[in-house]
């Protein structure tokens, strides 16, 4: 069967958040996308295989923001990031994965979401350099057909970048995009949000919330992607609340209405500079806070003796 591959640009000005589907309206994608998540998550809350030597949630927190730092040294996309964790997440969700090759599944993972969305390949050996991993050519590849085995070679998965842009795109804000990449990423992290709702329930909480914070009347376009989605707004408010904690504990701000005026080169630096004492550049999550067990601080890609994979 042949697969297609949709592509969502993010970055720009004038680009981010358009679809550059030939013929696709951001309408039919996120239908399209629904209709996947639907058929492909069906058990919620998720769980992962128990065992002495098995991963553990706080392995998974940890390889996800392995994966949020490892995709910005290597200048990918959001969408890649974003990918990537969802490939990894059905990996490890679906089989059981020892704690030892937990990083070679996410390099895996990452190589996969690299070779869907981005426009330039390189071989083997550079893409492991730059990660600064000491895994070869061969485990990659190994790891690799694993994780297409597993996914039934489907690896085009839907996930929660693509998601948001569909349902900004939508509201026609699509410009919003660049502006929440830190809060996607921190959702990402998070294992007690992805591990009980699934991407189109954490992603239409995050455009209300973006809409909250710049529109007083948030409620009825919401409610109306709520119901486009058939997503009950009982669930979306349940999610709203653990995600506004999270994001309120990392001190993430929300963008006000200067934000959608400005020019978005300048809101992303402005961004930067009020909130770096929050961020570490070879970093996503800050210092763990009272409840260190369930956000973990994220590591820098970092040279990892290689796993037998």
């Amino acid at each position: 069967m042949r697969r297609l591959k949709f592509r969502l640009t993010s970055g720009s000005s004038a680009a981010a958040g358009k679809l550059m589907q030939d013929g696709i309206s951001s309408t039919q994608l996120l239908q399209m996308l629904l209709q996947r998540e639907k058929l492909l998550y069906q058990n919620y809350p998720l769980s992962l295989a128990q065992g002495e030597g098995m991963i553990g949630w706080k392995d998974r927190n940890r390889e996800c923001a392995w994966l949020c730092t490892a995709t910005r040294r290597l200048g990918l996309d959001s969408d890649s990031t974003s990918l990537a964790v969802s490939i990894f997440d059905r990996v490890v969700t679906s089989v059981r994965i020892p704690s030892k090759y937990v990083n070679c599944v996410a390099v895996g993972s990452l190589s996969i979401a690299k070779k869907l969305l981005e426009d330039h390949e390189e071989d083997a050996p550079v893409f492991l350099n730059r990660l600064r991993t000491e895994y070869s050519s061969q485990e990659l590849k190994r790891m690799e057909i694993k994780i297409l085995e597993v996914l039934q070679w489907d690896a085009n998965l839907p996930h929660l970048y693509r998601i948001v842009e569909c349902l900004l795109s939508e509201l026609g804000a699509s410009f919003l995009m660049p502006s929440i990449k830190k809060h996607l990423e921190f959702l990402l992290c998070d294992s007690v949000l992805t591990s009980n709702f699934r991407w189109s329930v954490l992603a239409i909480c995050t455009v209300s919330l973006l809409v909250e914070a710049t529109n007083k009347h948030w409620q009825h376009p919401i409610s109306a992607l709520a119901r486009a989605c058939k997503i009950s707004m009982s669930e979306i408010n349940r999610c709203r609340t653990k995600v506004s904690s999270l994001w309120s504990r990392h001190m993430l701000p929300m963008p006000s209405t200067f934000h959608l005026l400005a020019d978005l080169d300048d809101q992303d630096s402005d961004l930067d500079s009020d909130s770096m004492h929050t961020y570490n550049r070879s970093s996503i999550l800050p210092a763990p806070s009272s409840d260190a067990s369930e956000y973990i601080t994220s590591p820098a890609p970092r040279a990892l003796q290689p796993t037998p994979c």
